[in-house]
């Protein structure tokens, strides 16, 4: 009989388990720029997830202020009318087809797992035009892929190898000038 219970138990997880969603990134974790962002007319864009904000209730896809330290926001009018392509996500001129549940992030640029609990989205449904900004853009309740967008982040700090290159190129110099005075 234990036996028995202990099989239904473990059965049960798995099957349960198997269910479940992703996990959400925690607002904490920065999100690493190169495969996710696609900068686009002078701003960053992310493929935010699979449906609208709160679609599905609260927590499947939270909001920009979400990752408000970050400066996602949801776009305006006049930037959803200069907004890219689903096509413009597609890393590398990779092939891609608009299929349902694309989830390779080698190909194409997305994040839903920095703002919910799902870790792929419906290019279908971006190919066909079904967007929001989460907000005011494109329907709330009827399965609409989620677009944010903030304003392109410029460091004016150099890189450290940057730095480096210059103090090397520098003492270069100055061990010139002292072989050139002997």
């Amino acid at each position: 009989m234990k036996k028995m219970i202990t099989m239904l138990t473990l059965t049960a997880g798995l099957l349960f388990g198997a269910q479940a969603n992703a996990v959400i990134i925690d607002a904490s974790t920065v999100i690493p720029d190169e495969n996710i962002l696609l900068n686009f007319n002078g701003l960053d864009w992310v493929y935010a997830g699979p449906i609208a904000t709160e679609e599905w209730g609260p927590g499947n896809i939270e909001a920009p202020e979400y990752r408000a330290a970050e400066g996602w926001r949801y776009a305006t009018q006049a930037e959803w009318d200069l907004r890219p392509d689903w096509t413009d996500f597609i890393i590398g001129g990779a092939t891609v087809d608009a299929v349902a549940g694309f989830s390779d992030h080698a190909v194409y640029r997305f994040a839903p797992e920095y703002w919910g609990n799902f870790n792929h989205i419906d290019l279908n449904d971006a190919a066909e035009g079904r967007l929001t900004n989460g907000y005011d853009i494109g329907s709330l309740y009827d399965v609409y892929e989620t677009w944010y967008v903030r304003d392109t982040i410029i460091s004016d700090v150099p890189e450290s190898s940057s730095i480096m290159l210059l103090g090397l190129g520098l003492l270069g110099l100055v061990f010139a000038r002292k072989t050139q005075r002997k």
